[in-house]
């Protein structure tokens, strides 16, 4: 089976139950899968902590200095557009004399209803809004292109610089209907092998069914064809070649699997012959799920 897609993994980093029980069976046993989909949930997490919680500094000069290096910006553009800022606003004029303003402190969660401590503060705070909102989104949007605002802690700067929260996004579609798993069997090694799996039968939304086969690697000699045995093992059914991982092989409507409720695996050789080998590399009997 193909890897699982940066979509589906997504979806499942959000909680969504994206995936059908073939696919979610790749992903036990797919470390390149997993290990994406746990990096996904890792960033989801981060990008979710509460911001109230969190005290944000102010980003150095030393950050626009990289950033500017790395898009190539000219010259004029050179220095810090929140060292800018602060010296714009660092004073303000009352009746032809200057009264110093503080100086900014670190970034901290919005909070409302803060009454101005004086006529400069006052000022700033009426006017001085639009100024640093648009500063502070100009500095965020360039981190971003640059890639090196990193991690949570930079998105909710921008949250809280802009007055702006996380929006809620649009409600996901239904989904399609799942397959259900009526019967599994646990693939246990015999003879000389060591692999190991399970089988499944899934009965698909049309009525339909399937085996889906796992089988963890082995050394053979030959290529592996997977059968479904009656209990004396005196009938067979070859429903085809384990090439993926897993293999998904439909079930004729008329199989009886009360009938044939063995599963196995057999190392065939390339000789012709479409018959069972008598050399199997493991197997296991069907029971029906509760």
């Amino acid at each position: 089976m193909k890897h699982l897609d940066d979509e589906q993994l997504s979806l499942m980093a959000l909680g969504e139950p994206a995936l059908t029980p073939a696919e979610a069976d790749h992903l036990a046993f797919c470390s390149e899968c997993s290990g994406t989909l746990a990096a996904l949930e890792r960033t989801v997490r981060a990008a979710t902590v509460d911001p109230a919680r969190v005290e944000l500094a102010t980003p150095g000069p030393r950050n626009w200095a990289a950033i500017h290096q790395a898009l190539g910006l000219s010259p004029d553009q050179a220095e810090d557009p929140l060292s800018r800022q602060g010296a714009a606003g660092s004073t303000t004029t009352t009746a032809g004399s200057a009264t110093p303003v503080t100086p900014p402190t670190p970034l901290r969660p919005r909070t409302e209803g803060t009454a101005a401590g004086s006529a400069g503060e006052a000022g700033s705070a009426g006017s001085g809004s639009p100024r640093t909102g648009a500063g502070a989104r100009r500095w965020v949007a360039m981190a971003a292109a640059a890639g090196i605002v990193v991690g949570a802690a930079a998105v909710w700067a921008g949250y809280n610089v802009l007055g702006q929260g996380p929006q809620a996004g649009p409600s996901p579609s239904p989904t399609a209907p799942q397959p259900v798993v009526i019967a599994q069997a646990p693939l246990q090694p015999l003879a000389s092998y060591t692999s190991t799996g399970k089988a499944l039968v899934e009965e698909l939304p049309d009525g339909t069914r399937q085996l889906v086969v796992q089988l963890s690697d082995g050394q053979i000699s030959g290529f592996r064809e997977v059968w479904v045995i009656s209990p004396d093992l005196s009938k067979l059914v070859s429903l085809g070649v384990l090439d993926g991982e897993p293999g998904v092989f439909a079930l004729p409507a008329g199989l009886d699997l009360a009938e044939y409720p063995i599963v196995d695996v057999s190392n065939e050789p390339f000789d012709g012959n479409p018959a069972h080998s008598s050399d199997s590399i493991a197997r296991g009997e069907l029971a029906a799920e509760n």
